[in-house]
This record gives structure tokens, C-alpha cells and sequence, in this order.
């Protein structure tokens, strides 16, 4: 299997912040996980300051025009239209990340994950371009969908807990101390809370940080931690302001006062308080105290913030932004592809479950009633261990579902994805199941694909056989990783 190659080309640290580049590296490694071999072209300062970004092979920032790639992913405000021409010039297919529909474009695809964000915005600017647009396509990194599940089973536990650590975030370089203002007007509820105070190790104001956070009892500093998802979803309370933290903030369901403190963020801020996943507060000492004091006695008030925010953004950012990058396979008569599975879709997978050739070869012959299957399928869009795709027919009406596959981690009988693949009751004999396995095995090339076959199932044998699947125990096949290196 030939790798496909993809350079990221992005800055970071400084006035820049952080945030382009952890978006980044959230797509980067999603790319990896998908067989593409991955390159950076960024600054000295911009390669140090993201760990997950240094692992990866660096290009000089000058010379990514003249390295082959099948994708050059663009993410800063200093790269105009004259750098997106000279790649599309060199043949690159290309990716631009933008936060607002201000400049002109010359893009393949084109990604803007701000709240409220619609494709329709970017006709003027990106008339060529295939736009992703709105928080569905937040690339969070896969670690926060994980402590999203595991920070919901305490919430169902518990309730709203009451607040007892605090998260004080405002991204890695915070060059106007907001971190210290914010522990300067707030320091009078320690030490019954803890400060979870987290910085990155270029941060402007870091030693003065590291100063207060002494004489703050129980109050954590930490730089740059490995687990941030980890520590923030441990936090029942945050403060920060309203860039890119905010989507991670709502995807752990974490309650937040996000502070104004730039222009340009104050738009996306007040919608993301809108949507009742925030509350507002002015860059002033005491309506910080003021605000804080009111969220933390208001458990109510927490309770909808950590529904609303976990309802605006389900941490599958990634998925949907990698899809548009997957080759389609072709059937008899079309072509198909993949898209994920989304709430909207509870009912049409409901009918095809209870289409008695669905039910012929399933496990359970049983037809799920209306109650079961809405129980499995939100247990199934949450899990962070399940991937659920419909498979997509390209016709003149759009894009229609004619079949679907997921893929389920598991442990036995051995490790690896299981994959369940059914054609749509009205779409069989189409080539709809092959092309299925086919688009499936691409979005996880480095890992083993399981498939369980019943018995009397000669034509799935058949199927999984074809596809180079090897059966391996009793009812069971096994499609071997078709990557086996490293990242690098």
C-alpha cells in the first residue's frame, strides 16, 4: 500500500497562541491513524512549543512548496492567497483552515469550525471550495472524546457536583496575564478550591504565574501536562477565554466563564453564552469575583452548561474532516462513500434493523423495539470505541444512504476492529457490502479488521474471503494491518 503524503504548514507560540497548532496535531494524528504519513513545516519556536507536533518529520516552512504531497493543510492568518496559489501551482491538493469568512481563498476544502458557521458564508470568498463549516467540524484530539464518556458517567453519578477544582486556561502563551488576574481577583476562595492553573512552557508571564500559584494554598501549576483532556475533565468548574479551549471545554460538558479579552474573539463568545455552554464576563477584576461567586453557588445554572455544551460539540470533529480526504469505491453502477452516522439518522437505521434479510444473519434474530434501538444508538454515537459510518451513493438528488459498516474496538478474541457491514433492504446486489470493506480497511490500515460470520452464511464467507480477511478461529476472520511502521 502506497502512503499518501500530507504537510502541515502552521505557526504557533508568541501573539499566534497555541491554538492552530493543537488543531494540528489533532489532524495529523487522525491522518496517521489513517495511513498518511505526516510532515510539519513551521518555525523553530512554533515546533517546540506542541510535543505532539515534534514527533513528527519537520520541513524547513521555505521548502513545502517544492516537497511532493498528495495534501498541504494551511492554518495561520499570515498565509494569504498568493501561498494558497503557489501550491494549488505546484499541484497540491489543499486544505485551509480559517476562522472567518474575511479573505479570499483558492482551496479544495476549506475548514471553519466557529459556532454557528455556515458554507453559504464563504460563496464569495471560496466559490471553488468544498466547505466544512460549523462546530461539527471541531478536530479535537481523541483523548477528549474519551474523557467526555468518562466525565459523563460521574455527571449522571453525582449530578452536578458541587465545585471543588477550578480550571484557570488561557492557552499556552496568555501574553497579557490573564491567568494572573484571574487568580488575583479570585484568591480569596482558597484554599477551599483548587486552582488547576495550566500554561505552556513559552508563556509570557509564566514565573509571576508560578509566584502566585505558591502563595495560593492547594493551588497546581501545570506546563504543557501530557493529559490535558485528563485534567480538565477532573475540573468542575473553568475559567478561560473564547478561542479554540472553549470546544474542548464543551465537549467534556466542563462549566465555564469565558472571558473577553480580544475583539475578534467576542463574537463567537457571545454565541457560544447563546447556546447556554458559557457565561460572559468582562476582562475586569470585580466582575470576575462577581460572576465566578454566582456560577459556583448556581448548580442549576452548571447542570445546563455541561448539557448544552456537550449537545454543541461530540468531540467526531475529525472523522467528518478526514471523510471528504478518503478515496470513494466504486459499485455496479455508481460510486459510494463514507459519512458518519449522525442523530439525525436514529430512524433510518431502526427500519433497516427490522428488515427481516437485516435480522437473517444478525446475532440477535430478534428486531430491536423502538425503545431498544434508541438506548443502543446513543450508547453507540457516544462511545469513543465504536465508529458507525453510512455508506453513500453520489446521485443527481445528493448523496443517499445504501448501506452501513462500523467499526468496534474489542480485546477477543483478539485485538482489533470488529466491523459489521449491511446494504440498504432496497440496494442489495449492487457490490454495496465489497465496497464497504474496502472503504472501511482505509480509515484504519495500521490495525487488524475482525469480522464474525455465522455458520450457514455462505455469501458473507465468500465476501470477507474475497477481501482478503483469513479466518483465524471458529466464526471468526482477520484482515491484517496493511501499515506496520511508525510514524515517522
Amino acid at each position: 500500500m502506497q502512503q499518501p503524503q500530507a504537510i502541515i504548514r502552521c505557526e504557533a507560540g508568541g501573539t499566534t497562541g497555541l491554538g492552530h497548532a493543537v488543531r494540528c496535531s489533532a489532524l495529523a494524528g487522525r491522518l496517521h491513524q489513517a495511513g498518511w504519513r505526516v510532515s510539519v513545516a513551521i518555525s523553530d519556536a512554533g515546533y517546540a512549543a506542541v510535543p505532539d507536533l515534534a514527533a513528527l518529520p519537520r520541513l524547513r516552512p521555505e521548502a513545502a512548496v517544492e516537497t511532493p504531497a498528495d495534501l498541504v493543510i494551511l492554518d495561520g492568518y499570515d498565509f494569504g492567497l498568493d501561498v494558497e496559489q503557489k501550491f494549488r501551482r505546484a499541484g497540491r491538493k489543499l486544505l485551509v483552515i480559517d476562522d472567518a469568512p474575511t479573505r479570499p481563498h483558492d482551496a479544495h476544502i476549506l475548514l471553519d469550525s466557529t459556532l454557528g458557521r455556515t458554507a453559504e458564508e464563504y460563496e464569495s470568498v471560496a466559490p471553488s471550495a468544498c466547505v466544512l463549516a460549523g462546530a461539527a467540524y471541531v478536530p479535537l484530539r481523541p483523548a477528549f472524546r474519551r474523557a467526555r464518556a468518562e466525565r459523563w458517567q460521574r455527571f449522571k453519578a453525582e449530578a452536578q457536583p458541587e465545585v471543588q477544582r477550578v480550571l484557570v486556561s488561557f492557552g499556552g502563551t496568555d501574553p497579557l496575564d490573564h491567568t494572573g488576574k484571574v487568580l488575583t481577583a479570585l484568591a480569596e476562595h482558597a484554599p477551599a478550591l483548587t486552582f488547576v492553573v495550566v500554561m505552556g512552557p513559552s508563556a509570557a508571564h509564566l514565573e509571576s504565574v508560578r509566584a502566585q500559584v505558591a502563595e495560593l494554598p492547594g493551588a497546581e501549576l501545570h506546563v504543557a501536562p501530557p493529559d490535558m483532556a485528563g485534567l480538565m475533565a477532573g475540573c468542575d468548574l473553568a475559567l478561560g477565554a473564547g478561542g479554540t479551549s472553549s470546544w474542548e471545554r464543551c465537549c467534556l460538558g466542563l462549566p465555564t466563564l469565558v472571558l473577553i479579552i480580544a475583539e475578534n474573539q467576542r463574537p463567537g463568545a457571545e454565541r457560544l453564552a447563546a447556546s447556554g455552554a458559557a457565561w460572559l464576563v468582562e476582562d475586569d477584576p470585580a466582575a470576575i469575583a462577581d460572576r465566578f461567586a454566582a456560577l459556583r453557588a448556581d448548580s442549576s445554572a452548571r447542570a445546563k452548561m455541561t448539557e448544552a455544551g456537550r449537545a454543541l460539540i461530540d468531540g467526531r470533529g475529525l472523522d467528518r474532516v478526514l471523510l471528504p480526504l478518503m478515496p470513494s469505491q466504486s459499485i455496479l453502477d455508481g460510486r459510494v462513500s463514507l459519512r458518519l452516522m449522525e442523530t439525525r439518522d436514529e430512524a433510518l437505521l431502526l427500519d433497516w434493523q427490522r428488515h427481516p434479510e437485516t435480522r437473517r444473519y444478525a446475532r440477535s434474530a430478534a428486531a430491536p423495539t423502538e425503545a431498544e434501538h434508541a438506548a443502543w444508538y446513543r450508547r453507540l454515537l457516544e462511545d469513543p470505541d465504536r465508529l458507525p459510518f453510512f455508506v453513500q451513493e453520489d446521485t443527481p438528488m445528493g448523496p443517499r444512504p445504501v448501506g452501513y459498516v462500523r467499526l468496534d474496538w474489542r480485546a477477543e478474541p483478539v485485538p482489533g476492529w470488529e466491523i459489521s457491514i449491511a446494504t440498504a433492504p432496497d440496494h442489495y446486489r449492487r457490490g454495496i457490502g465489497r465496497a464497504a470493506l474496502n472503504l472501511a480497511s482505509a480509515l484504519v490500515p495500521r490495525e487488524p479488521i475482525l469480522a464474525h460470520v455465522l455458520p450457514e452464511n455462505e455469501a458473507s464467507h465468500g465476501l470477507f474471503r474475497a477481501a482478503g480477511y483469513l479466518p483465524f478461529t471458529e466464526g471468526w476472520y482477520r484482515l491484517s494491518p496493511r501499515l506496520t511502521e511508525s510514524a515517522a
